[in-house]
């Protein structure tokens, strides 16, 4: 492997940047916790690779665009990925000037990924704008570190919101248009009825949550 470059740095994992076996690669490496019994850590970190792995592969046979696996190794918490050459949504969107077409085509492909991985039983844990990439062969969903094989609705559910928050944080100028369409594009792989359901109370418990601490203050 030649010299890597970091990219980022996380609480969980750092990124990084360089070449594997000639392929340009991204090398996400989970981070050792000093707090935690060095037994355990390795267990932990371990088995979250392996798992995070698993549902990338199992996402890529589902037809589900993530990058490419290159190398997996559980016991130096190591995952290398192919590097997509392209943009993040969410860069994509602070620059935006096309049309309300361009925004309803993004957004139901932005529906359709996430219906794909629902509809194989995961939950990706973090699909907000910036895990979500443009590039010339379509877009792709990348950072599997918060996915799980999903338990129940609710775990569904929490996607949808996550997803929907990301919008009113970051994007509330085309929050409407994109998440129409992102429900559009999702409801062609999934039965969302009770999924919806189960988001309308879960943004409830959120605003009860609110209301409770302004009321404190």
């Amino acid at each position: 492997m030649e010299e890597l470059r970091e990219i980022r740095r996380g609480a969980e994992a750092i990124i990084y940047e360089g070449y594997f076996a000639g392929i340009h690669a991204i090398f996400k490496k989970r981070i050792k916790k000093s707090y935690r019994h060095p037994q355990l850590d390795y267990e932990i970190n371990s088995s979250r690779t392996k798992l995070e792995a698993r549902l990338i592969y199992t996402s890529l046979v589902n037809g589900v665009n993530t990058p490419a696996l290159l190398l997996v190794d559980p016991s130096e918490f190591l995952i290398v990925m192919e590097y997509l050459e392209g943009t993040t949504v969410k860069e994509y969107l602070q620059t935006y000037s096309g049309n309300e077409r361009g925004l309803r085509e993004l957004g139901a492909q932005m529906g359709e990924i996430i219906g794909k991985l629902h509809k194989i039983g995961i939950s990706h844990g973090d699909p907000n704008t910036n895990n979500l990439i443009l590039t010339k062969d379509g877009l792709f969903i990348i950072d599997f570190g918060l996915a799980k094989k999903a338990e129940d609705i609710e775990d569904l559910a929490v996607d949808i919101h996550v997803f929907l928050r990301s919008l009113e944080s970051t994007h509330s100028k085309y929050q409407k248009v994109l998440f129409d369409s992102f429900l559009e594009g999702y409801k062609l792989f999934v039965d969302a009825d009770k999924i919806l359901e189960k988001v309308k109370e879960i943004r409830m418990r959120g605003r009860y949550v609110e209301e409770r601490r302004k009321n404190n203050k």
